[in-house]
């Protein structure tokens, strides 16, 4: 279980470096994380109104929570915009090794963070207008977290994260609909051709 404990301490100090960002970080059962769920009311988020984003270009056919590794929830709070973080604690078939699984949930709060961080920059989400470029979001979060992991991946355990996490990203992108929007516009900040390398490593 080396990996799991690799992954688990990962996780607990990436959450701690971003704590400036969010301390809203909760681990979530998986039958929870669906669209039915208020997950700021499931851990006991304190919040003055939830903020929801328009995107009337993206194209949200097939785009649910069902199964999603991870959700950001944007909301305000005495006037201030914030952000709280809820990761699937599993978003991989029950059987899964348990190393596999911190594996998942420390690419999936990466990736959530990002969000939480371009929220705060207001570079894909324009909190006054209530309006946001969805793929623009997707892709800084997909991008971040890459080139995260690739800084790392020196590290045995990191590359094969972010092998994972590029399969992943290649996967969603066969998709089609806003998946395969959210690749094609990566692609142009991140080499495609470094996301299949990244993707294909053996170990």
């Amino acid at each position: 279980m080396l990996g799991a404990d690799f992954f688990e301490a990962a996780y607990h100090e990436l959450a701690s470096r971003y704590a400036g960002l969010t301390r809203d970080v909760y681990l979530v059962p998986p039958e929870k994380m669906n669209e039915g769920t208020d997950l700021l009311d499931l851990c006991r988020v304190h919040y003055d109104e939830k903020l929801y984003f328009n995107d009337e270009t993206a194209d949200l056919k097939n785009y649910g929570m069902e199964g999603a590794g991870g959700v950001t929830v944007n909301f305000l709070l005495d006037g201030r915009g914030r952000s709280a973080i809820f990761i699937n604690e599993n978003c991989l078939p029950p059987d899964s090794h348990e190393g596999a699984v911190w594996l998942w949930k420390y690419n999936s709060l990466h990736h959530e963070l990002m969000h939480a961080l371009d929220f705060s920059k207001q570079k894909n989400f324009n909190t006054s207008q209530r309006t946001m470029d969805l793929v623009g979001a997707e892709v800084f979060a997909d991008q971040k977290t890459l080139l995260h992991l690739k800084s790392l991946s020196a590290n045995g355990f990191m590359r094969i994260a972010l092998q994972q996490y590029s399969r992943n990203v290649k996967t969603m992108g066969q998709k089609g609909g806003i998946r395969a929007d959210i690749y094609n516009r990566l692609t142009r900040r991140v080499d495609e051709k470094s996301i299949d390398y990244w993707a294909s490593m053996e170990f």
